[in-house]
C-alpha cells in the first residue's frame, strides 16, 4: 500500500529491498550504519508508535531473529500492530556468503549444517511467535506470503508470517541470492595472502571489482 513503511537493518535485505522496493514517500526505513543485528523487531514497533496511521512491515533473517524478539511481547500488551516477515534459511546466510565463500574460504560455523553441534535444530518459529502472543503463521510460498500479508492489516497484534528461504545461489534455477547476482558489488575485503589457490583467486576478483568501483565514482 501507499502508506507502507518496510523496514530492515541485517543480512542480504538491505541489498534486497534497495533494489526491489519502491516505497512512497517516507516509506523506507533502514539501519544501514552498522547492520545491526536485532534491530528489527524493536524497530518495527517503534516505528508503528511513530506512525500509527502506517502500515508497517518488518523484514528480518531467522539469525536477528533469535538475537532479539521480546518487543513481540511487548506489542502485544500494548496492542501495536506490524507485520514481521521472517525468512529462515537455517543460519546466517548473508554472513556465510560474503565473509566465507564470497572471500575464498569455506563455510563455517555460519549454517547450522556447518556447526560442530550433536543435533540439528528445528526452531519452530511460528510457536515461538505465538507463545508471546503474537498471530503467527508459516506461508509455504510467495503467494502465500502476499495474502497473509493482506491480512495482517486486520489485526491490533503484531504478525508473524515465517517463509523458508534458501540460503546459497541456484545456477540455472534462477533462485538466486542479491549479492553478486543482480549487478551490483558489495564490498567485503578479501585476505591479499593465501595459500589457497581460491583465495588468491577470489581476491584478484576482488581488486577488480574495487578498481572497476573506484573508476566509477
Amino acid at each position: 500500500g501507499e502508506s507502507a513503511i518496510a523496514m530492515c537493518a541485517a543480512g542480504t535485505m538491505p541489498g534486497a529491498l534497495k533494489l526491489l522496493w519502491q516505497p512512497s514517500q517516507g516509506g523506507y526505513h533502514m539501519e544501514y550504519g552498522y547492520s545491526c543485528m536485532g534491530y528489527e523487531v524493536a524497530g518495527a514497533m517503534g516505528l508503528k508508535l511513530a506512525c500509527p496511521e502506517r502500515e508497517v512491515i518488518c523484514f528480518v533473517g531467522d539469525g536477528s531473529y533469535m538475537m532479539a524478539n521480546a518487543e513481540l511481547a511487548t506489542a502485544v500488551m500494548r496492542r501495536i500492530p506490524f507485520t514481521v516477515v521472517l525468512t529462515d534459511n537455517r543460519g546466517y546466510g548473508c554472513i556465510n556468503r560474503l565473509q566465507t565463500m564470497g572471500c575464498g574460504g569455506e563455510p563455517f560455523n555460519n549454517m547450522y549444517v556447518d556447526c560442530n553441534v550433536e543435533v540439528q535444530p528445528e526452531i519452530d518459529y511460528v510457536a515461538h511467535a505465538a507463545s508471546m502472543g503474537a498471530y503467527a503463521v508459516k506461508a509455504s510460498g510467495t503467494d502465500a506470503l502476499e495474502a497473509e500479508i493482506v491480512a495482517a492489516r486486520e489485526r491490533n497484534i503484531p504478525t508473524v508470517i515465517v517463509i523458508e528461504t534458501i540460503a546459497k545461489d541456484f545456477p540455472g534455477t534462477g533462485l538466486q541470492t542479491t549479492a553478486g547476482s543482480h549487478g551490483f558489488f558489495w564490498d567485503v575485503a578479501v585476505p591479499q595472502v593465501s595459500a589457497r589457490e581460491k583465495q588468491r583467486a577470489r581476491y584478484a576478483d576482488y581488486i577488480t571489482q574495487i578498481t572497476r568501483q573506484t573508476g566509477m565514482n
